[in-house]
C-alpha cells in the first residue's frame, strides 16, 4: 500500500510541475500579446496613416485605440512610424489598460531611436512599475531599459533591483533580460549588476531561469563560484525549462564542467559529471534543433568516447530537417567525424547523396563519406562512389574522386581497384574539373606508394602506368591535369621511363609551350631543369649503376637537351604570366 501511495505522490508532483510550467508559458506569451486586434486594421493600414495623428489627439479612448491599432498594423507591415512618436508618448499615461499596452508596444519598437522624447515619460514608467497588472510592470521596465540615455541608468538599476524580487515570474524574467541592456549602456554598473544577478540565480521558476542564465553570462560569465550551489538543482530542472532556456543553461554548464571536472578520457567520471550527462541526454530527443545541437556539443566536450555514440542518431535525424538545419548538422558531423568517425559507421548510408540535395549538402556529405572509409564500410561505399563518378553534376564527381582516394590510401586491398577506376575515368570523362581531380588522385597514389607497394598490382608496372599517362597528353586539355602528368615525369625521371622517354616528353611539351596553361608551363620548366641536372650527375638513383645509366642516356642527346632547355627558358622569360617568368628566374639561378 505504501508503494502505491509513494507512486501517486510522485505523479501528483510531476503534474503540479507541468501545470506550473504551462501556466507560466501562457502568461509569458498570451498575456503580453493577446490583444484582440481585428484583421481589418492590417488592410491598407499604410494608406490610413494620415488619420492616425487626428485619432491619437481625439478626446475619446475608442478613437485613440483605433489609431494605435492602425499605427501598429503599419509597423507590423514594415513601415516606419517613428514620426508619430511624440503623439504616442502623450498617451502613455492613459487610464485605459488596452491603450497603455498598445503604447508600450510602440515604445518598445522606437524607444532606442527617440531616446530624448522617451525621457519625457520616465515618471510614468516608474509609476507603472508598481501597477497591479504584471504585464504593465514588465513592459514598463522593458521600455525603460530600451532608452539608450546614460543619465537614466541609476533609475533603471533601481527598477531592476526592485522587480528582480517581483512575485510574478514573467516580471522577474523581464528584469533578467534588462540586465545585459543596462550593462551595454553603462559598464560602470557591472559590480552592482553582479550582486543583483547573484540573487537572481536562486530563481525557481522554469520560465525565468533561462533569462537569468543569459544575464549571468553577460555580466560575469567566468564567476563559477556563483554556480556551485545551484549546479545540481539546475541539472534536475533542465527538462522543465522552455527550449531557449535549456540552450542557455546547457551552454553555461558546458563551460562550468570544462573548468571544474577532470577530462573523462583520463579518469573515471565524477558523480556530478555523470549527473550532468544523464540530465542532458533527454535533450537529444528534443523537437527543437537548437536544443539538440547544444546537447550534442555538451557530449562532444564532456563525454568519453564510449558515451559519445548516443549523439549519432540525433544528428542524422537533423539532416532530414530543413536545408539550413541540415547544413548545420552536417557541418558538426564533419567536425566530429574527423576525431571519432567510428560513431557514424552504422549510419554510413544516411550520407549517400540524394538527387534533391542542394550543392552545399552534397559537398558536406561527400566529405563525411571520405572520413567514414573503413574495412566494414568499404563494401557499401565503393559501388556507391563508382556511380557518383559518372554523375552529370561535376561537384558530385569531384567529391566522389576524393572519397575514392581516401579508400585507396586507407585500405590496401582496395587501392588497386580504386586506382584502375581513376585511370578509366581519365580516359572516359572529358570534363576539366573531373580530369584535374582524378589526375591529382593518381599522382598522390603513385607518390605515397599505395599502388607501387601493393602486393596485387595486376601486372601494372610503374613504366606502363607512366606510358599510359603520357599518352593522355594528346587529348587532355585541363591545365592542372597536364601539370600533374609533367610533375609525375619529373618525380620519376630517375626510373626506366625517365631514362627512355622523358626527353621525348620534354620535346613535345616545348613544341606546344605557348599553348600550355600557366601551371603546366611552370611544370615543364621544372622537368627541363631536372633533366639538365641529371645529365651531369652520377650520384643519383638508388644505385650507382642506375645513376650511370640515366646519365649516359641523357648524355647521348646532350646537345638536343641543352637546346630544348634554352628554348623553353627563353619562351618563359618573355611569357605574359608573371608566375612563369618568376619560376624561370628561380630555376635559372
Amino acid at each position: 500500500m505504501a508503494e502505491y501511495l509513494s507512486k501517486a505522490m510522485a505523479l501528483a508532483q510531476d503534474a503540479a510541475k507541468l501545470s506550473l510550467r504551462f501556466s507560466e508559458g501562457l502568461m509569458d506569451n498570451a498575456l503580453e500579446f493577446g490583444l484582440d486586434t481585428p484583421g481589418g486594421f492590417y488592410d491598407n493600414a499604410e494608406f490610413k496613416l494620415s488619420q492616425v495623428r487626428k485619432e491619437l489627439g481625439s478626446g475619446t479612448e475608442k478613437e485613440k485605440i483605433t489609431g494605435m491599432k492602425r499605427l501598429l498594423a503599419a509597423v507590423a507591415k514594415g513601415h516606419d512610424a517613428s514620426e508619430y512618436f511624440a503623439d504616442v508618448v502623450k498617451n502613455v499615461a492613459s487610464g485605459n489598460l488596452e491603450m497603455r499596452r498598445l503604447v508600450y508596444m510602440y515604445l518598445l519598437r522606437y524607444a532606442e531611436q527617440e531616446p530624448d522624447l522617451a525621457l519625457l515619460s520616465v515618471n510614468t514608467f516608474q509609476r507603472d512599475l508598481t501597477d497591479s497588472n504584471q504585464v504593465i510592470r514588465a513592459m514598463a521596465l522593458r521600455v525603460m531599459s530600451s532608452i539608450r540615455v546614460p543619465v537614466i541608468s541609476p533609475i533603471v538599476m533601481l527598477a531592476i533591483r526592485k522587480l528582480a524580487e517581483d512575485p510574478s515570474p514573467h516580471v522577474r524574467k523581464t528584469a533578467a533580460l534588462a540586465v545585459p541592456k543596462l550593462l551595454r549602456l553603462d559598464v560602470s554598473l557591472r559590480a552592482e549588476l553582479e550582486t543583483v544577478v547573484e540573487r537572481m540565480l536562486a530563481e525557481n521558476s522554469p520560465l525565468a531561469i533561462g533569462s537569468v542564465i543569459q544575464a549571468f553570462r553577460a555580466v560575469c560569465p567566468i564567476k563559477y563560484s556563483m554556480v556551485h550551489v545551484h549546479f545540481r538543482r539546475w541539472c534536475l530542472m533542465m527538462a522543465q525549462l522552455d527550449e531557449w532556456g535549456q540552450v542557455e543553461l546547457v551552454k553555461l554548464l558546458i563551460a562550468y564542467a570544462r573548468t571544474q571536472f577532470i577530462d573523462p578520457e583520463k579518469s573515471t567520471l565524477d558523480p556530478d559529471h555523470k549527473l550532468l550527462l544523464r540530465c542532458i541526454h533527454p535533450l537529444l530527443q528534443s523537437r527543437n534543433s537548437a536544443v539538440v545541437m547544444t546537447a550534442v556539443s555538451a557530449y562532444f566536450h564532456l563525454a568519453s568516447g564510449e558515451q559519445m555514440t548516443v549523439i549519432a542518431k540525433p544528428l542524422v535525424r537533423l539532416m532530414r530537417a530543413s536545408r539550413e538545419t541540415s547544413f548545420v548538422a552536417l557541418t558538426n558531423i564533419l567536425k566530429i567525424a574527423q576525431l571519432r568517425p567510428g560513431i557514424f559507421y552504422p549510419h554510413v548510408q544516411s550520407f549517400f547523396v540524394a538527387a534533391s540535395d542542394p550543392p552545399m549538402t552534397r559537398r558536406l556529405k561527400l566529405q563525411v563519406l571520405a572520413l567514414l572509409v573503413d574495412q566494414g564500410t568499404v563494401g557499401l561505399l565503393v559501388p556507391e562512389i563508382a556511380n557518383y563518378t559518372r554523375s552529370a553534376q561535376t561537384d558530385i564527381s569531384v567529391g566522389a574522386i576524393r572519397v575514392m582516394l581516401a579508400c585507396a590510401r586507407r585500405l590496401s586491398n582496395a587501392s588497386v581497384d580504386c586506382f584502375q577506376s581513376l585511370l578509366l575515368l581519365l580516359q572516359s570523362d572529358t570534363r576539366e574539373e573531373v580530369a584535374n581531380a582524378a589526375m591529382q588522385a593518381v599522382r598522390v597514389l603513385l607518390l605515397d606508394g599505395s599502388v607501387r607497394d601493393s602486393q596485387d598490382r595486376r601486372n601494372m608496372t610503374l613504366y606502363d602506368i607512366l606510358c599510359y599517362l603520357t599518352s593522355l597528353l594528346d587529348r587532355c586539355k585541363a591545365d592542372i591535369a597536364r601539370a600533374h602528368i609533367f610533375a609525375l615525369i619529373t618525380d620519376f625521371a630517375k626510373t626506366k621511363f625517365g631514362c627512355l622517354h622523358s626527353l621525348d616528353v620534354l620535346r613535345a611539351a616545348a613544341r606546344g609551350f605557348k599553348e600550355e596553361g600557366t601551371i603546366s608551363k611552370m611544370q615543364v620548366l621544372e622537368l627541363s631543369a631536372e633533366l639538365v641536372m641529371l645529365m651531369g650527375d652520377t650520384n643519383v638513383g638508388e644505385a650507382k649503376k642506375d645513376a650511370e645509366r640515366i646519365s649516359m642516356a641523357l648524355a647521348d642527346n646532350r646537345q638536343l637537351l641543352l637546346d630544348i632547355h634554352a628554348y623553353v627558358f627563353t619562351l618563359a622569360r618573355y611569357d605574359i604570366g608573371f608566375e612563369v617568368r618568376d619560376r624561370a628566374r628561380t630555376l635559372r639561378a
